[in-house]
């Protein structure tokens, strides 16, 4: 049987200087029903494969520490993206602040050059953000892993936003009963896009662009950090709008995860 769930991160913000943070799981997916159903439960086949690694994570600064990861397998490798497969994305506009699109693409392609994952922007979509969201929905993104969701919303909407909070995600995990299977197919990331606005208009565009590094660094498997001097760490108070060393320690091990040929 195939099994998936979610494991997630979240950044706060006091917009004035300081920051708090808060974690939490956004949810658990559901059990794949009676057991792995092509095309009914997980996708009919594993679609497009590359035969190797589509990039290569550049070598991290020296060092073991700054980092910790979302999730590991019993060898202790991180559960990872496969690495041979394009991660896919699509953003919901709606509330979408100041530079929006732009500033998601400059932080996709900074977690791109930091684990060598390739991540394709898909276009818009009118999926709301849910804790309940499935990472399998062939009717409103055909018969593949639905596409990692970034969307724009406040705490009106959904409690994932709550005061303080301009960020949260995380990345859905699927595994089999095989060794090592699990492994990262999807995601969510929600902003409060009128918070981040303020940043932009008000001239603090460092911070918007931390708290979008900090939700996609959970996105793509990493967890909080003590270390006050990476993107990692639980309350961003800096801001630091580049990964530093211990973040791109974690990241490289994150781009070489392996590729899987099953679903």
């Amino acid at each position: 049987m195939g099994r998936f769930t979610r494991t997630a991160g979240t950044v706060g913000v006091v917009l004035v200087v300081w920051t708090t943070s808060a974690c939490g799981a956004l949810g658990v997916g559901a059990l794949a029903g009676s057991g792995l159903r092509p095309g009914v439960d997980v996708p009919s086949s594993p679609g497009e494969i590359s035969r190797a690694p589509l990039g290569a994570p550049p070598l991290a600064p020296a060092g073991t520490s700054g980092f910790a990861f979302l999730a590991t397998h019993d060898d202790g490798s991180p559960v990872a993206f496969d690495p041979c497969r394009v991660v896919h994305y699509v953003m919901r506009p709606g509330g979408e602040p100041t530079g929006g699109h732009q500033l998601v693409q400059w932080a996709f392609d900074q977690l791109s050059r930091a684990t060598g994952l390739q991540f394709v922007d898909d276009g818009t979509t009118d999926e709301a953000p849910s804790e309940a969201r499935a990472p399998y929905q062939p009717d409103r993104y055909g018969d593949r892993w639905a596409p990692v969701l970034v969307a724009w919303s406040s705490a009106a909407e959904t409690s994932m936003l709550t005061t303080g909070i301009l960020g949260r995600a995380g990345p859905d995990t699927f595994e089999t009963r095989a060794a090592n299977s699990a492994r990262y197919v999807s995601g969510l990331a929600v902003f409060d896009g009128a918070a981040l606005d303020s940043q932009v208009r008000t001239g603090d565009e460092p911070k918007a662009r931390a708290v979008l590094l900090h939700e996609l660094g959970h996105l793509a498997g990493l967890a909080h950090v003590t270390d006050p001097y990476q993107v990692m760490f639980d309350t961003n108070a800096y801001p630091l709008a580049n990964y530093r060393g211990g973040d791109l320690r974690g990241l490289e091990q994150l781009g070489r995860g392996p590729c899987y040929r099953d679903f």
